[in-house]
C-alpha cells in the first residue's frame, strides 16, 4: 500500500501548535552528523527526523488506541513501550539561551483518537551545566501508531540525537528575557519570545525605502539662481570668489564653496583662484609630504603667495624642487619655523625661483646663531627682486655685515623685520641708519622691537646728506624696560629725528619702554596723520609737567588706537585723555588702553560720552576708579553698559550731596 511506504514529508501532528509539514531539509540545530541510510524496508523511514524526542515517544506509547481499532495494535504498542526509557526530570539549570517555548499539556479523550501531548520538550545540553549531569541520549526505535477504521499502520523510525559540541562561552553575560504578565502564558512559557533582530541589510533597505517615499512625497525644490549656470555665469561667480580670496585667502573658503553645488565646485577648483594660500588651516595630522606634493601639482600651480609656517617637511630639497618647477608665479613664501633649512636650501630657492620677492625666515634657528654668509648671498642673489624680508626671532651672528649687504643690493626693499633678534655673545649689533636710508629709499615698515640692535653713531654731514625714509608708514622701537641691551634703551630725541626726518606718511609709532624719549622728540615727528600710538612705560608718561597733552592734541583728529598703560602722572594723563575727548563725534578713537594707570573717574566719563566710536577700553588695575568697573570692555554692548552704569552711579551721588553734603557715595569712593 502507498500508505505503508516512507514519504519524504512527515505528516503533521495535530497538537494545535503547528499544521505545516516538516521537510527533510529542515534539520535541527543540535544535529551535527547525519546517520547512514537504513536497509530497504517498507516499514522503515529512510529519513531521520529529530522532532521525535523521548518525551514524545513516551507519550505516544502510553496513549491507547481508539475503540474501533484492532487489539493487535495495542499489543504492538505495549511491546514497543517496553523498550522506551523513562523520561528524565527537567533540569532546573537549563541554559538560558533556549529559544523554544514550552507547550501546555492537553488532555483529550481516547474516543477521538488523538494522542495526549506532553507540555515539555527535551533540550540537549550545549555544554557542561551547573546542575547534575544529564543522562546520555542514545538512538532508539519508536513506534508511531496512527489509527484507521480498516487497518493498523505502524511506522518505525530511528530517532538519532547526537550531542552538540560545546559552545565557547563569551565574556558577556546573557540578559534575562522579560517574563509575561499573563499567568497562563507563564505556565506555558517561562520567557517571552525574543523579538527577531533585523539584519543590517534589511535595516538599510528599510531606511532607503523610507527615504525614497519621503522624497517622492516632497516636491522637488527649484534650483537657486546662484547655482544655475544660465542665471549665474561662471565669470561673475569667479569674480566674486576672487574678492573673497583677496580679502581672506583661499583656505578654507574655497573648500566650503566647493561643497555647495556642482557649479560652485567647478569654479572654486580653478587654479587661478588659488593664488593666495595659507596652509596653516590644514590639520596637523594631514600635513604630510605626499599631500603637500599633491597640492603643488593640482592646486598651487598659479599660486603667488604661499604660507607654510610650522610645516614639518621631511625632505625639504624635494619640496623645493617641486615648488620651483610647478609654481612659476610664486612671489611670496613663508617658511617660519622650518628648523631643518640649510644654506644650500636657501641658495637653491633664491636661484631657481625667479619671481620670488617676499621671504619669511622667522623662527628657523633661535638656539645657535645663524651664519651671516647665507643671508649675504641671499641679498646678492635676489637683489632688486627682494621687497619683504623677515628675520624675526632668530639668533644671528654679524648682523652688521648682513645689513650692509641689504643696503647695498636691495633698493626695492619695503619691509624689514628684525624683531627679537639676538646676537652672538650678547653683544649689541650696530645699525647704520643713514646707509639703510640711502640704499632702501622705498622702505615702508621697519621693526626693531626688543632686539639687541643699537643705532650706529653718524657724523653731522652724514645725517644731513641722508634722505631719510620718505615712504615709511610703520616704525616699531619697543623694548623691555629692564633689558639694557635692546634698542629702546638707546632711542632718544636725536635717534627719532634721524629715523623720521622725512617720514610724513607715518601711520604707526611704537616707542614703548623708551625711557630716554621726551615730549619734544615726539612733537617734532613730521607726520600729521598718525593713527596708532603706543606710549606705555615711556618717560613722558611719568612726569607731571610733561607735554603729553600736547602730543595727543597734535594727533587727536586721526588717532584710532592709543596705549597709555601704566602712566603714573595723574594730571598729565587726565589732560591727555581729555584732549582725545575734545573732538567729540569727530573723534576716530576705537581702542584706548589705560591699564594700570592713575586716570580719574570724571576723565573716563568724558571720553565715554564724547568718543562715540569707542569699541574697546581697558580699565584693569586703575587705582583711582571705583570697584566694579576695573576690567576690559570690548564691543559696543559692553561699552554701552559701562556708560549706563556710570550714569546711574552719578545720579544717587548728586542726590546725596544735595541732601547731606558730608555724606559720600560708597560706589564712587576710591580704593
Amino acid at each position: 500500500m502507498s500508505d505503508l511506504s516512507c514519504a519524504n514529508e512527515i505528516p503533521p501532528v495535530e497538537d494545535g501548535c503547528s499544521k505545516e509539514p516538516r521537510l527533510n531539509g529542515d534539520l535541527c540545530a543540535d544535529a551535527v552528523e547525519t546517520p547512514e541510510p537504513l536497509a530497504p524496508n517498507n516499514n522503515v523511514c529512510e529519513v531521520i527526523s529529530p522532532d521525535c524526542l523521548d518525551s514524545e515517544a513516551k507519550n505516544e506509547c502510553v496513549s491507547s488506541a481508539s475503540a474501533g481499532e484492532d487489539n493487535g495494535s495495542i499489543e504492538e504498542a505495549s511491546s514497543v513501550d517496553s523498550q522506551c526509557e523513562p523520561e528524565p526530570e527537567p533540569d532546573p539549570y537549563a541554559m538560558e539561551d533556549d529559544d523554544e517555548e514550552k507547550v501546555p499539556e492537553e488532555d483529550v479523550g481516547h474516543s477521538n483518537g488523538v494522542i495526549k501531548k506532553s507540555s515539555k520538550r527535551k533540550k540537549l545540553s550545549s555544554g557542561p551545566g551547573r546542575g547534575r549531569p544529564r543522562k546520555e541520549i542514545v538512538a532508539m526505535y519508536h513506534s508511531q501508531i496512527s489509527g484507521d477504521k480498516n487497518t493498523i499502520k505502524i511506522r518505525i523510525k530511528k530517532n538519532f540525537t547526537a550531542l552538540t559540541p560545546n559552545k565557547k562561552k563569551s565574556g558577556r553575560r546573557k540578559k534575562h528575557r522579560q517574563q509575561t504578565e499573563d499567568p497562563d502564558e507563564d505556565e506555558a512559557s517561562d520567557y517571552e519570545k525574543q523579538r527577531p533582530k533585523r539584519s543590517k541589510s534589511s535595516a538599510a533597505g528599510g531606511e532607503e525605502e523610507s527615504n525614497v517615499s519621503s522624497t517622492q512625497e516632497q516636491e522637488p525644490l527649484e534650483q537657486s539662481p546662484w547655482g544655475d549656470v544660465e542665471k549665474m555665469p561662471e565669470p561673475v561667480l569667479d569674480a566674486i570668489f576672487g574678492y573673497v580670496v583677496a580679502a581672506e585667502g583661499c583656505l578654507p573658503n574655497l573648500i566650503r564653496f566647493s561643497k555647495v553645488c556642482k557649479l560652485w565646485r567647478d569654479v572654486s577648483l580653478k587654479p587661478s583662484l588659488w593664488w593666495k594660500a595659507d596652509l596653516n588651516f590644514v590639520k596637523e595630522k594631514a600635513r604630510t609630504d605626499l599631500r603637500l606634493h599633491w597640492l603643488i601639482l593640482n592646486r598651487l600651480v598659479e599660486c603667488q603667495d604661499l604660507n607654510m609656517g610650522e610645516w614639518k617637511v621631511r625632505d625639504i630639497q624635494t619640496f623645493l624642487e617641486a615648488l620651483c618647477e610647478h609654481c612659476k608665479k610664486l612671489k611670496g613664501l613663508n617658511l617660519s619655523g622650518w628648523k631643518g633649512i640649510t644654506p644650500d636650501h636657501l641658495k637653491y630657492l633664491t636661484t631657481e625661483s625667479k619671481q620670488l620677492e617676499r621671504l619669511d625666515l622667522s623662527f628657523i634657528n633661535s638656539t645657535s646663531p645663524i651664519n651671516a654668509q647665507p643671508l649675504v648671498n641671499l641679498s646678492q642673489t635676489m637683489a632688486s627682486r627682494l621687497t619683504h624680508l623677515v628675520l624675526a626671532h632668530n639668533k644671528i651672528a654679524n648682523l652688521t655685515q648682513i645689513m650692509t649687504a641689504i643696503s647695498t643690493n636691495c633698493p626695492n626693499l619695503q619691509l624689514l623685520d628684525l624683531s627679537n633678534i639676538g646676537t652672538f655673545a650678547h653683544n649689541m649689533s650696530l645699525l647704520h641708519v643713514e646707509k639703510l636710508q640711502i640704499g632702501c629709499p622705498k622702505l615702508r615698515v621697519l621693526r626693531i622691537t626688543n632686539s639687541q640692535i643699537w643705532l650706529a653713531p653718524a657724523t653731522l654731514t652724514e645725517q644731513v646728506a641722508s634722505p631719510g625714509f620718505p615712504q615709511l608708514e610703520e616704525l616699531s622701537l619697543a623694548g623691555l624696560e629692564e633689558d639694557q641691551t635692546t634698542t629702546s634703551r638707546s632711542v632718544d630725541d636725536d635717534c627719532m629725528e634721524r629715523l623720521l626726518k622725512s617720514s610724513k606718511k607715518l601711520r604707526l609709532l611704537d616707542v614703548r619702554g623708551c625711557s630716554k624719549l621726551t615730549d619734544s622728540g615726539l612733537v617734532r615727528v613730521p607726520a600729521w596723520d598718525l593713527e596708532h600710538l603706543f606710549l606705555s612705560a615711556c618717560y613722558i608718561t611719568r612726569l607731571q609737567d610733561s607735554g603729553l597733552e600736547l602730543v595727543l592734541q597734535k594727533w587727536a583728529h586721526s588717532l584710532i588706537e592709543v596705549d597709555l598703560a601704566w602712566s603714573t602722572a595723574t594730571s598729565a594723563l587726565d589732560g591727555a585723555v581729555c584732549a582725545l575727548a575734545e573732538k567729540g563725534p569727530e573723534s576716530k578713537l576705537i581702542t584706548l588702553n589705560l591699564c594700570g594707570s592713575s586716570v580719574s573717574l570724571p576723565t573716563v566719563k568724558a571720553v565715554l560720552s564724547k568718543c562715540l566710536k569707542l569699541r574697546s577700553i581697558n580699565l584693569q588695575s586703575c587705582r583711582a576708579l571705583p570697584r566694579g568697573i576695573k576690567r576690559l570692555y570690548t564691543g559696543k554692548k559692553q561699552i554701552d553698559e559701562l556708560r549706563e552704569a556710570l550714569n546711574k552711579t552719578e545720579q544717587p551721588a548728586t542726590g546725596e550731596e544735595e541732601g547731606s553734603p558730608s555724606s559720600a557715595s560708597p560706589q564712587n569712593k576710591p580704593e
